[in-house]
């Protein structure tokens, strides 16, 4: 392939999902530093990917409204431009990295000599196999960031190491100075700033509230950190404001693009995060993690690099899962993260932090 190859990747959601397969972005563009990247993805998750400076075009398909009325007019008539839009461009290759079966019928449609996806023993939903022409296997075991840079690189048959460095998003006017406005109370102040997202889509993911406030006041006690609470909805917003209550220095921030996130937390000492987009986001910036983990696997999620730490709950029924458990959404108890304890928490924190704090003395 020449210097202006172009390549086309095909994943469509979700907000983590596609944040942990930006990776891919990096490889293509140090392999090939003047190829062309294009990326199909649902129209909730335009602007993230709009955001990234590696991406050239993005085209966007909303199948969650077009499955609401299939038969529509209106639904054909957006089906049918998302085909004509996207056959005007031919591509020396493509990368279906969604693999399920909606993401076949834009990789069928799709002008690519090379359609490349996920083989046999790895592929998510097996149809998807009809419309790749090449197909690349990989260990299901390792970081979901590998598998999916394994695919590329199988394709290009290189077995050589690629760690991703993360890209800064674009922030526009508005961002740039919300971001100002959130740092500014901070400016003169030397004290340690950490991000706290407790949140997470699945309950059974977040920790007790009561045991995360017992656990931040060991962080603070030992760093004298002050935390900025995240939230992302009404539910999120009202335990923020309890925290908030018991740590006042710190400060609540709401809503934000994902291009301002990354940024805040580009300024920030340390992320602290259950298993979500927010510290799949941590791990495209230099930001160290603290993360927990219950109902899905540290080594499979967890952001790359030393600087990124995990602990891992144990499930108390006995069950073992490669990637979640298959009992994620239905678990009544949620015990493997509730009922890690507090204390073992602190310890691997402070292995954390002085990993942290040797990392600032090595970059000073």
């Amino acid at each position: 392939m020449g210097r202006t190859s172009s390549f086309l990747i095909v994943k469509t959601s979700a907000i983590g999902d596609i944040i942990q397969t930006m990776a891919v972005l990096e490889y293509l563009h140090k392999r090939m530093p003047e190829c062309r990247v294009d990326w199909v993805v649902e129209k909730g998750n335009y602007h993230l990917v709009r955001s990234h400076p590696l991406v050239r075009h993005v085209f966007v398909i909303d199948t969650k409204k077009w499955r609401k009325s299939p038969m529509s007019i209106e639904t054909w008539k957006e089906v049918s431009s998302f085909w004509k839009t996207i056959r005007q461009y031919q591509y020396d290759a493509l990368f279906d990295l969604q693999s399920n079966t909606k993401s076949s019928f834009v990789t069928a449609f799709a002008k690519a000599e090379k359609k490349v996806g996920f083989g046999f023993s790895s592929v998510h939903e097996k149809p998807n196999l009809l419309f790749t022409n090449h197909k690349i296997d990989v260990n299901l075991k390792q970081n979901v960031r590998l598998r999916y840079l394994d695919v590329v690189k199988g394709f290009f048959d290189d077995s050589s190491e690629f760690i991703p460095e993360g890209r800064q998003l674009f922030l526009n006017a508005d961002e740039q100075a919300r971001l100002e406005e959130v740092l500014q109370p901070f400016s003169s102040k030397g004290t340690p700033l950490v991000m706290v997202c407790f949140g997470s889509r699945w309950t059974n993911k977040s920790m007790r509230e009561d045991a995360l406030i017992l656990f931040l006041e060991g962080v603070q006690e030992a760093t004298g950190a002050r935390f900025l609470f995240v939230f992302g909805d009404p539910n999120e917003e009202i335990v923020a404001k309890r925290l908030h209550g018991i740590f006042p220095e710190g400060q609540i921030v709401g809503r934000m693009s994902i291009p301002l996130w990354q940024s805040l937390m580009c300024h920030m000492d340390a992320v602290i995060a259950m298993d979500s987009a927010a510290l799949h986001l941590c791990g495209t910036t230099r930001t160290p993690s603290f993360s927990i983990f219950g109902a899905s696997s540290s080594s499979v999620f967890k952001p790359l690099g030393d600087h990124h730490c995990a602990v891992q709950g144990k499930c108390p029924y006995g069950k073992t899962f490669v990637q979640r458990c298959p009992r994620l959404r239905t678990c009544s108890t949620g015990a493997c993260i509730k009922d890690l304890s507090v204390n073992e928490l602190l310890q691997h924190f402070a292995h954390f932090w002085e990993r942290v704090e040797n990392l600032k003395n090595s970059l000073c």
